[in-house]
C-alpha cells in the first residue's frame, strides 16, 4: 500500500474503517456483553485487539512517512524531476522545461565559482 504524504497520519480510509468495522465489532461485543451472552473479558479482549490493529496501522503509515520524508530530503533536484516525472506528476514537457531550468541554474553557480586569474 502506497503512502501519500498529502494525506498526512490520519487518513479518511482509516477513519471510515474505524467506524464501519472497529467501533460495530466493539458495539455489538457490548450488546453481547449487557444482554449477558458474552463475558467481561470477551469485551475487554475484543476491544483491546480492535484497538491494537488500529494503532499498529497508524504506526506504520507512522514510519512509512518518516520514511518517505528522509528518501525525498536526500534527493538533488535532478534526482526528485526524475522521481516526479516516473511517477507521472510532470508531463514530458514540463520535465523537460524543469530539467533546462536546472541546468541552466547549475551553469550560472559554475560561472559564478569559478575563480578568474588575474594578471
Amino acid at each position: 500500500m502506497a503512502v501519500d504524504p498529502e494525506e498526512g497520519l490520519i487518513t479518511e480510509l482509516m477513519i471510515g474503517m474505524m467506524m464501519v468495522f472497529g467501533a460495530d465489532i466493539i458495539a455489538l461485543v457490548a450488546l453481547l456483553w449487557a444482554g449477558g451472552y458474552a463475558s467481561t473479558t470477551l469485551f475487554v479482549g475484543v476491544t483491546a485487539v480492535v484497538v491494537a490493529v488500529y494503532a499498529v496501522w497508524i504506526a506504520w503509515r507512522w514510519w512509512q512517512l518518516r520514511t518517505l520524508r528522509a528518501d525525498t530530503a536526500d534527493r538533488t533536484p535532478l534526482a526528485e524531476l526524475k522521481h516526479q516525472y516516473a511517477a507521472g506528476e510532470l508531463t514530458e514537457s514540463d520535465f523537460e522545461r524543469k530539467l533546462d531550468q536546472l541546468v541552466e541554474a547549475d551553469e550560472r553557480v559554475d560561472d559564478e565559482t569559478e575563480p578568474t586569474l588575474e594578471q
